[in-house]
């Protein structure tokens, strides 16, 4: 019972880092998401592809 749980930490670890950015079509696509100002107010940034 201890394995199992520790495998699905894992499983949920890994879904929830890599559910950020995916790659697409050879260049780095970033989902849309929320971003936090300094002064704690958020705003939606769209989905887009980042630029290196």
């Amino acid at each position: 019972m201890k394995t199992l749980k520790y495998f699905i930490l894992i499983a949920v670890s890994a879904v929830s880092l890599s559910s950020c950015v995916v790659r697409e079509r050879g260049g780095l696509y970033v989902r849309g998401h929320y971003n936090v100002g300094p002064y704690g107010g958020r705003h939606w940034v769209p989905a887009h592809y980042e630029n290196r």
